[in-house]
């Protein structure tokens, strides 16, 4: 901060002054009758001197500041990431929640550096200003009201043209992001042999041309109000090109300026004065923009979040959780319907139950309650016997380990897509990968996302990685979203085992086929948000009810096969 202070307010604007005055010191000792030599030298030490200050400044901005940039922006944009982990996940559903986190990402960040270095260019520019406003008011007032004038319009011009451009770059979020939405597209591999293999790239295309004409719409809407801008910043400008020039002419013609070498240094710093005024007025306007953007970006930080919020609370236990859910209810923002309808069910410590349905029936969303993703809207969710708000959400998640059906593997090693939970040593790995039926070096990255030698595992694959993450940890409650899909009906049914079997945790599995899951303490079977069946499969079986119908059409299909 210091040293961009004085770089930027005393090294810039003392170049300034000696390259301004240099040709008035060299014309002055030539008039005084000074030998050739000398005025040869005092322009040299001018020259130098301004070249000093300037190669200072540029040593400053090249061998520092540029790559403090860098760190500053890397700074703030992890606290952009951060906070966004710290948002409720409710506000994910909502999609203004994106436009503001997209515009927050890809601008804040960069705004931020560069307003505050538009600042010290925008204090550099004043004390130009100061310099040369001096040099020229010491020769009478008119001429700096000239270029005053003319650079107040250029000034107005930039600031308006920063608000416009603010007012233009939000109203082209949303559809910049539905550009974006393609964009990523095709960095996804199953994306692009989709898009390959059927014609869903049409509606896509569309959506993506769609987007384009709207943004082209916006830029011809705003283009009138940058026209403007332009218009009055360039009859500025040549206003003072022209009357800079002819006024100090007449000055000299008149006697009210003295000497050949004042006119010089009037012209210079003339010049100077309307090019530092004008690069104030854009400095100004880049200063305006950032704190435009700030006022925008408010939103996301400003976004309210109750659930990340609760890091106070009470510290989950060791050992496995009991778990109820008392007549909860909850549907999602914006639905009328409700995902859960008055569920009510326990779970004792270290007991093993599944939940199975057809799809919507409200199966992935209990398991986002008991992460407490969302809060209930009725009704409560407990933990050993405790709601489970009353918990620090933090490490009450530390405590849970869960399997997606989605597997979510990243661009990491295989050692660090196993440790996402907890660290182990290399041998446990090992064996948890072993047990999972997967080779795989620790040490492979999982994808080629940044190494061409990465491994590119299958869908099932992927799934049983996933897995290993929570083979070699403790939790006091397991949940697994239907974590081995991808897998084949005897591979998936081995998978399941292996954990019903290895651990003492609690355990809430959520399937599809039911075959996995017949080995579970006790199987709960929801439609409609409700549990309309629930015991073991035996149990099930015997009340010859929706659950048997379901099973035996599964055991039908695979018989056929």
């Amino acid at each position: 901060m210091v040293g961009s202070f004085i770089s930027s307010v005393l090294f810039v604007p003392a170049a300034g002054y000696f390259s301004a005055t240099l040709a008035q010191a060299v014309i002055e000792m030539i008039e005084a009758g000074k030998p050739f030599e000398a005025a040869f030298l005092t322009g040299l030490t001018y020259l130098l001197l301004a070249l000093a200050l300037n190669l200072l400044h540029a040593v400053y901005e090249d061998f520092y500041l540029r790559w403090k940039k860098q760190e500053i922006e890397g700074t703030i944009e992890r606290s952009i990431y951060e906070k966004a982990l710290m948002v409720d996940y409710r506000h994910f559903d909502d999609p203004s929640y994106f436009d503001s986190y997209k515009l927050t990402t890809e601008k804040f960040a960069s705004q931020s550096s560069e307003t505050l270095q538009n600042l010290f260019s925008l204090l550099s520019g004043v004390a130009k200003c100061i310099v040369y406003g001096a040099l020229i008011a010491s020769q009478g007032v008119a001429l700096l009201l000239i270029v005053l004038g003319c650079s107040a319009f250029v000034a107005y011009a930039q600031i308006y043209w920063s608000r416009v451009s603010v007012e233009r770059e939000t109203a082209m979020v949303n559809d910049q992001r539905k550009a974006d939405y393609l964009r990523r597209l095709f960095f996804d591999h199953t994306a692009v042999a989709d898009l390959r293999a059927s014609n869903i790239k049409k509606p896509l295309f569309s959506l993506f041309d769609g987007s384009v004409k709207s943004r082209a719409a916006i830029y011809r809407k705003y283009g009138a109000k940058e026209f403007l801008t332009d218009i009055l910043a360039n009859l500025a400008q040549l206003g003072t090109t022209f009357a800079v020039p002819v006024y100090v002419a007449w000055g000299v013609m008149s006697g009210n300026i003295g000497g050949i070498g004042v006119y010089a240094t009037l012209i210079a710093s003339s010049l100077a004065l309307k090019e530092a005024l004008n690069a104030l007025g854009w400095w100004s306007s880049q200063v305006a923009l950032g704190v435009s953007y700030a006022q925008k970006v408010q939103r996301f930080f400003d976004t309210d979040s109750t659930i990340e919020a609760s890091t106070d609370g009470e510290k989950a236990s060791d050992g496995p959780f009991s778990v109820r859910f008392d007549h909860v209810s909850y549907r999602y923002g914006g639905s009328d319907e409700f995902a859960i309808r008055d569920l009510s069910l326990a779970i004792a410590p270290g007991e093993k139950i599944a939940i199975v349905g057809e799809n919507g029936a409200g199966k992935t969303t209990l398991t986002k309650l008991l992460l407490r993703l969302y809060d209930a809207d009725g009704g409560t969710v407990q933990i050993n016997g405790r709601p489970i708000a009353d918990y620090d959400v933090s490490t009450l998640r530390g405590r849970i380990g869960i399997a997606f059906q989605q597997s979510r593997l990243y661009a990491l090693s295989v050692r660090e897509n196993m440790t996402a939970y907890a660290d182990a040593d290399d041998a446990r790995l090992k064996s948890c990968l072993e047990e999972v039926g997967l080779r795989l070096s620790l040490d492979a990255q999982v994808t080629k996302e940044f190494d061409e030698n990465g491994a590119v595992l299958s869908g099932g694959d992927a799934q049983r990685l996933c897995l290993t993450r929570l083979l070699h940890s403790e939790f006091g409650l397991l949940i697994l979203d239907e974590p081995s899909s991808a897998l084949d009906p005897i591979a998936e049914y081995r998978i399941a085992k292996l954990i019903f079997d290895r651990s003492p945790t609690t355990t809430v599995m959520v399937a599809h086929r039911l075959s996995t899951v017949v080995d579970a303490d006790r199987i709960y079977l929801l439609s409609d948000g409700r549990i309309i069946e629930f015991g073991t499969h035996t149990e099930l079986m015997a009340q010859n009810g929706k659950y048997r119908e379901m099973f035996l059409k599964q055991a039908e299909g695979y018989l056929k096969a």
